[in-house]
């Protein structure tokens, strides 16, 4: 059982941390909070060094030494606390209620942080001495503007170097209670078409003449998909890889219903082909396209008989492994000009998150899933693939990594959202499990040291 004065403690330090308002679309108070966490994994026992980024610096702290290398990824930068009149208290003032914390942060990522870093605390208390295992902590300051340095730096710090595994900044936690490890994430490529047809929007009775750049838009974005949610991209599913045995049996027994996931998002329509058997698979496994908005001419009030001169629509998709988002990007180019649509104007917005996914079987997530069940009193979900994206592929091309989430992120921790909270008792059960966890760890690297051939440690041996 978790003593109390850690708890307490854990509490002083979210509300610490979620005080600084270090919003990184706006680029404020970065250098401050990224001080803060310095001195935080400094009292903890790390070397610790802050090192720039392009817009926000990255916090490393290292301790340790032995035949198996951790890394902690977490972030310290926050959304914007936008729209303000919908918070039902201060966005950085961290308040409680209803068995809940509530700040802006508190659950991304600021108390995934903390409740690893209490973690590390008792477990250090309870484990004093060298610790047989590197472990290292790499707090980011960018991650909510896509970290647009982290390759670079991992490059620049790490080059060389080998991770066996990373875990993620977060995991999540069901609407029941039941812990979820996330083995993987989708990749993501946010685009906009562009269309412009005259210098300035003409009378509407000239549409009799000339093409409307509304209509251009709605004919290049049906072309790249069907009703079953194919995406018609020539080339498109090339490089998918195939979802492993494991990964296939995991998906074949959803933890939650379709009639659940509607009526949690209230969303009824479905795509042509889904249905309660095959929904969770398309969760884990499938590429989406999404048309995000449109806009150009008029949508005020009333009627405006207008022929607008120019239109944009913005759209994203989901990838999974292979599928190379700057690949993606050439590919969409060819079929638009094939399908002719040369002069819609393709923008790229965002074609750097790869997507990756973790061995679902490997020993690092079972003694997770035991771990998670013992401190949750709920058997553990292993889902082999997030729906949502993170820039993990770095921690993978470059390191080597296994990535796995797992942390507090309940389902109705309305993250980027106005009164983003956490759940108090899951809080404390993580700090638990996570000091549970580098325990685990630790026994491994201890018996793997003790072997000629230390990659050859049996999984049952990990009590």
């Amino acid at each position: 059982m978790l003593p109390h004065d850690h708890l307490l403690k854990a509490r002083e330090e979210l509300r610490r941390l979620v005080a600084i308002p270090s919003v990184s679309a706006r680029g404020e108070k970065l250098d401050e909070c990224a001080e803060v966490i310095r001195d935080l994994l400094v009292e903890a026992g790390f070397e610790t060094e802050v090192q720039p980024g392009d817009v926000g610096p990255f916090v490393v702290g290292e301790i340790g030494s032995g035949p198996l290398t951790v890394m902690i990824y977490n972030h310290y930068d926050v959304q914007p606390e936008d729209p303000v009149s919908l918070w039902r208290s201060p966005p950085f003032a961290m308040s409680e209620r209803d068995g809940r914390w509530y700040g802006r942060g508190v659950a991304d990522d600021k108390g995934e942080f903390i409740s690893r870093l209490a973690g590390w605390r008792w477990f250090r208390e309870q484990h004093p001495g060298p610790l047989p295992f590197r472990l290292i902590w790499l707090v980011d300051g960018e991650e909510e503007i896509g970290s647009p340095s982290l390759e670079a730096f991992l490059k620049r710090r790490f080059e060389g170097e080998a991770v066996d595994i990373c875990w993620w900044e977060y995991g999540e936690i069901d609407a029941s209670g039941r812990p979820i490890i996330l083995c993987g994430f989708k990749g993501v490529m946010a685009v906009e078409l562009r269309a412009r047809t005259a210098r300035a929007d003409l009378h509407s009775s000239l549409g009799a003449v000339f093409d409307n750049p509304l209509w251009r838009l709605a004919a290049a974005t049906a072309s790249l998909r069907d009703k079953s949610g194919c995406i018609l991209v020539e080339g498109f599913y090339d490089a998918v890889r195939q979802p492993s045995l494991s990964d296939r049996e995991l998906a074949a027994a959803p933890p939650y219903s379709l009639d659940s996931l509607k009526e949690a998002t209230g969303a009824q329509r479905l795509l042509d082909g889904v249905d309660t058997e095959n929904f969770y698979n398309a969760v884990n496994f499938k590429s989406c396209m999404n048309v995000n908005g449109f806009s150009g001419g008029y949508a005020g009030e009333g009627a405006k008989t207008v022929l607008p001169a120019e239109g944009a629509v913005k759209i994203d998709f989901r990838l999974v492994p292979d599928q190379d988002p700057q690949r993606i990007v050439a590919l969409l180019r060819a079929h638009l000009d094939r399908h002719g649509f040369e002069d819609i104007e393709l923008i790229v917005h965002d074609a750097n998150v790869k997507p990756v996914r973790a061995a679902t079987d490997h020993w690092f997530v079972q003694n997770v899933k035991e771990l998670l069940e013992v401190h949750f009193g709920q058997s553990a979900i292993v889902q082999p693939s997030s729906p949502a994206s993170g820039t993990a592929h770095p921690f993978v091309e470059q390191l080597g990594a296994e990535i796995v989430g797992l942390g507090i992120t309940h389902h109705g921790a309305m993250l980027h959202s106005p009164n983003e909270n956490i759940i108090i008792n899951q809080f404390a059960r993580m700090i638990e499990c996570s000091a549970a966890i580098l325990a685990r760890l630790s026994e491994r690297a201890t018996r793997m040291s003790g072997r000629s051939n230390p990659e050859q440690v049996p999984d049952g041996e990990m009590p």
